[in-house]
């Protein structure tokens, strides 16, 4: 209430009034975006005239901005007063070149798309730029969960939306896909401070509008690398902190060279300790991209590596050690049979992203855009296991030796030192044939759009070490190898908006996808033998929905998308041939009501996403900890997501959201093993689906006390998280709730040669919780009696991180 009162003087501000038209034709442009460049919570769209009204805006100079995509950007200076003004009517020219901005709009969304997204601009990723992964920078974001592995942000991290995990989050780079085709996942820790050269990301929430790569299960994350930068320019970033992170990040870009080419580099080096015990990560990465562009063509070639070498953490801790030794890591130990810890217990891994975006303007309000790209991985992971066969190593025996008794001990295990390999090359192109929006007519938009994407796979492990044994194999020859895995996968897609009366207008989304999987599983041979399987898939996933422009600023919208899923690789070779995994379907429905620009902006959205087969998890695990999935015949998840901005006085903003959700599986059967291997199962109606909170939420609340000094806090909850579908809480993640701290001081200090120098700041967990933020179970039955293994993955209580950033 106080601080609504202090904001009382804000609103008694002078309105700001103009008209928009394309300096070509004349036309009014509707739907430009006109904003305070210093003030982003004070913005507007224009209407369906040209028209805007920006209805208070406080005293001082400023720099009023108007965007439209595909036309240069206005910038001017803008004197705030207490009376009313009328501007000047503003003009759009097209732009001399075409931007990647342009491009990436094939595979976005927009205000009239009727589906649920938000847009993060590359200022705002760099606010929270310490050094964390992608995933961290991400948790203000409606519905978002993040966990990390050594408990720091650094090293393997991932987030969940909507309580749905990495491998049912589709994730673009420039509209090619990232996730690992067997696994679905995205390891953001082979790709190091990505955010220093990103330009901006949308996360799309629920199924979305048609993309590339795996389907979207739960969100889309669509990444944009950095746009056309006209002015050459420099930058050192350091940042260093608690555990031992440290980030250095150097890029330069040479700004346009006779007005087409621009040539971006950066280089980064990321490390820290870990929270957990031994935790370390040691990463790298480069990114280069050479640009050509002029009014109608634009070339670029990109090329992103990332390297990156973990001390494993992802065993987790056994709840019994969470008050006792919350930083102890088993791995390196073999579940406590070596001891010391091996010290190469480690993860390492290389990605190399490949891309060439070929993009042609065929006709003013046509462009066609290809990207050819490739993307080569490689790695292992390395372990010392305690007490193995001969046998599974092909290892010669048994080996004899003298027994303390006199005779001798005939031995057929033995200690090993073994690297699990997997090479990868993703390959392909993805296309996007576009009609630009085009002002008034019916049809306002449409793609045509897809991608051919090939992928190939190889598993295999060697040993580096045998403690005893006859004839061991040598370093580089696999004791185990696979048959290559390969996956074939082809979409196409149709994407069209029209205009069905001023203020109404439908969105229509027709996507056709075939899949081919080729992979060593199962093959329910009476000895449980594999072999190498093909297996098929066609989607038809059709969406659709409204919008109804309420107000200049303000829409409803509603939609419905169908999406289906293949199952993963693992779902495949982890389970007998005889219980195969099937494809899984959602129905998604959104309807929601925002306001996107002004002085207060907000959003509201109700979602209900009926699954059916959805992939859950079974109770049981791999060899290597990893869950096994089953499918479910019927479950859901509904809530309600909020989200707002406001300016609440002079230089202070905030920004809340939170989400109110429901996750049920109507039937479900848990099952355990018991001592002789046989399955019992445990039947429950509707139980929670796990790592799904039914609450969460987050906000920043930032004040700029000085020029230049803007103080933040932050903060982030979520309730209870079951590790299993039985909604038992002895199996859960308890509720936890996460506040920071953070200070930040912009200086333009031009006349020292600078173009911008910050300092920052920030103390997470300033009030020193002790949560733990993923975790997993596993149980059997004994004597007829079951029994529980719980591991969770605790998070570092208060930690420092400062920055300087030096720009040029």
């Amino acid at each position: 209430m106080l601080l609504a009162l202090a904001a009382a003087p804000a609103w008694a501000q002078g309105s700001v009034a103009g008209q928009l038209t394309d300096a070509t034709t004349g036309a009014a442009m509707p739907g430009a975006t006109v904003l305070l460049t210093d003030q982003p919570t004070i913005g507007t769209v224009t209407d369906a005239t040209g028209r805007f009204v920006l209805p208070a805006v406080p005293a001082g100079v400023h720099t009023l901005q108007v965007r439209f995509v595909g036309f240069e950007p206005i910038n001017q200076p803008l004197l705030g007063q207490p009376q009313a003004q009328q501007l000047a009517p503003l003009a759009l020219r097209l732009a001399r070149n075409l931007t990647p901005e342009a491009v990436v709009t094939a595979t976005r969304a927009n205000e009239r798309t009727a589906t649920t997204y938000q847009n993060v601009s590359r200022e705002q990723l760099q606010a929270r730029n310490f050094g964390q992964d992608l995933p961290y920078l991400l948790d203000q974001t409606p519905s978002v969960v993040t966990t990390s592995d050594a408990g720091t942000g650094v090293g393997y991290t991932a987030l969940r939306i909507r309580g749905t995990d990495g491998t049912r989050i589709n994730v673009t780079l420039n509209g090619v896909p990232v996730n690992e085709a067997e696994s679905h996942g995205v390891f953001f820790v082979d790709l190091p401070d990505l955010a220093s050269s990103i330009q901006s990301i949308q996360v799309q929430r629920g199924a979305g509008p048609s993309t590339n790569g795996a389907g979207a299960f739960g969100a889309s994350l669509n990444v944009e690398t950095l746009g056309l930068r006209p002015k050459a320019y420099a930058e050192i970033n350091n940042s260093a902190g608690s555990f031992g992170t440290w980030k250095t990040t150097v890029a330069a870009g040479t700004g346009l060279l006779n007005g087409h080419f621009t040539l971006d580099a950066r280089a980064s080096r990321v490390q820290s300790e870990g929270y957990i015990d031994r935790g370390w990560s040691r990463l790298k990465s480069l990114y280069l991209a050479g640009t050509y562009s002029d009014e109608k063509t634009l070339l670029r070639a990109l090329v992103i590596t990332g390297y990156e070498t973990t001390y494993q953490a992802w065993y987790g801790l056994a709840d019994s050690l969470l008050t006792k030794n919350r930083r102890y890591n088993e791995a390196g130990t073999d579940a406590g049979q070596h001891l010391p810890a091996y010290k190469n217990q480690t993860d390492n891994y290389q990605q190399d992203y490949y891309q060439f975006l070929i993009s042609r303007q065929l006709a003013p309000n046509l462009n066609l855009s290809v990207t050819p790209f490739w993307t080569r991985g490689g790695g292992y992971y390395e372990e010392y296991k305690a007490n193995q066969d001969f046998a599974k190593y092909g290892i010669s025996g048994p080996v004899y030796q003298p027994a303390a008794g006199g005779g001798f001990d005939t031995l057929t295990t033995t200690d090993v030192i073994r690297r699990r390999w997997l090479k990868t090359d993703l390959y392909g192109a993805t296309y996007a044939l576009q009609l630009r929006p085009t002002v008034g007519g019916f049809l306002s938009e449409a793609t045509l759009g897809g991608a051919v994407v090939g992928y190939r796979g190889q598993h295999y492990d060697e040993l580096t070490w045998a403690q005893r044994g006859n004839n061991i194999p040598e370093t580089g020859t696999p004791y185990y190898s696979e048959p290559n895995a390969h996956k074939l996968d082809v979409n196409t897609y149709l994407r069209a908006t029209v205009a069905l009366s001023e203020k109404l207008s439908a969105f229509g989304d027709m996507q056709f996808r075939h899949v081919a999987y080729e992979l060593f599983a199962p093959d329910g041979s009476p000895n449980g033998g594999k072999s190498q399987q093909t297996i098929n898939f066609n989607f038809l996933n059709p969406k659709g929905g409204l919008t109804y422009q309420l107000a200049p600023a303000v829409a409803a919208y509603a939609s419905y998308a169908l999406a289906q899923r293949e199952p993963t690789r693992t779902d495949y070779t982890d389970t007998p041939a005889g219980r195969r995994p099937t494809s899984e379907k959602l129905h998604n429905l959104e309807v929601g009501l925002r306001r996107t620009t002004g002085p207060f902006q907000w959003s509201a959205n109700y979602y209900l996403m009926l699954y059916r087969d959805q992939l859950v998890l079974s109770g049981h695990l791999d060899d290597v900890g990893n869950p096994i999935h089953t499918n479910v015949r019927d479950s859901y998840r509904t809530g309600i997501e909020l989200q707002a901005a406001t300016l609440l006085a002079k230089g202070l903003t905030f920004s809340p959201t939170a989400t109110i959700s429901r996750n049920k599986i109507n039937n479900y059967t848990d099952y355990l093993s018991d001592e002789n291997y046989v399955e019992h199962g445990t039947e429950y109606k509707q139980t929670d689906i796990s790592f799904s909170p039914a609450l969460t939420f987050a906000y920043t609340l930032e004040y700029e006390l000085l020029p230049g000094l803007r103080l933040a806090t932050l903060a982030r909850y979520a309730s209870r998280q079951y590790l299993d579908n039985t909604a038992t809480d002895s199996r859960s993640i308890p509720s936890y709730y996460v506040q920071d701290v953070r200070a930040r001081y912009l200086w333009h200090p031009e006349k020292l040669g600078f173009r911008e120098i910050e300092l920052a700041a920030v103390l997470n967990n300033v009030w020193g919780a002790t949560y733990v933020n993923n975790g997993y179970t596993y149980g059997y039955l004994y004597g007829g009696q079951s029994y529980y293994q719980n591991y969770f993955y605790p998070q570092a209580r208060q930690n420092f991180l400062a920055s300087v950033n030096l720009r040029w």
